[in-house]
């Protein structure tokens, strides 16, 4: 069986079956890599908590049939103050939604990474943030990164969410997520 390591942020998570969990990582190298936590529901598990959303890690991969398997993991980041803020969790979710629904798996997008770091890094400064600014810079970067979008061209916050509902073909839901 071949294996290979991985290291990335955690954006997102299902659940499947009675003790595994389908987790979707942001990659330093591959882009976005969907792999399979096997057992990491069980009470005993020790990955369990190394996988949670917004976390930085490092893994060893195996690859599998369907998909690759999760082997060991550690947290290279966890983004605590980030994690005990309601508002900035809504932000959090937000900026991985966005990720998620607008990159197909195994794109590559070299400034994407970094860009999600950034974001998460401001979210978990301490203070006071303006959420609704941090969220507008990052869509349009994101945006930007993707090819979306035009590097000068201007447009307001609302336009901004307009467009990204239009190209993921639904409402963004996260955003309900967020504390006004």
């Amino acid at each position: 069986m071949h294996s290979y390591k991985i290291e990335g942020i955690i954006i997102g998570r299902r659940n499947f079956s009675e003790t595994d969990r389908v987790i979707t990582v942001l990659t330093k190298s591959q882009g976005k890599q969907v792999f399979l936590a096997r057992g990491v529901r069980k009470i005993t598990s020790q990955r369990g908590p190394r996988i949670e959303m917004f976390n930085y890690i490092q893994a060893q991969i195996h690859q599998g049939k369907t998909w690759d398997i999760l082997g060991e993991v550690e947290t290279l980041r966890r983004f605590d103050k980030l994690k005990k803020n309601l508002t900035r969790i809504g932000a959090g979710w937000e900026t991985c939604e966005l990720v998620d629904r607008l990159i197909p798996e195994n794109d590559f997008l070299p400034g994407l990474l970094p860009l999600v770091l950034n974001q998460f890094g401001r979210l978990n400064q301490p203070g006071s943030l303006n959420i609704d600014n941090l969220l507008f810079a990052f869509k349009t970067r994101l945006l930007v990164i993707t090819g979306f979008w035009p590097e000068n061209k201007k447009m307001t916050n609302q336009e901004t969410n307009h467009f990204i509902e239009d190209l993921i073909h639904a409402k963004i839901k996260s955003k309900s997520l967020r504390m006004m």
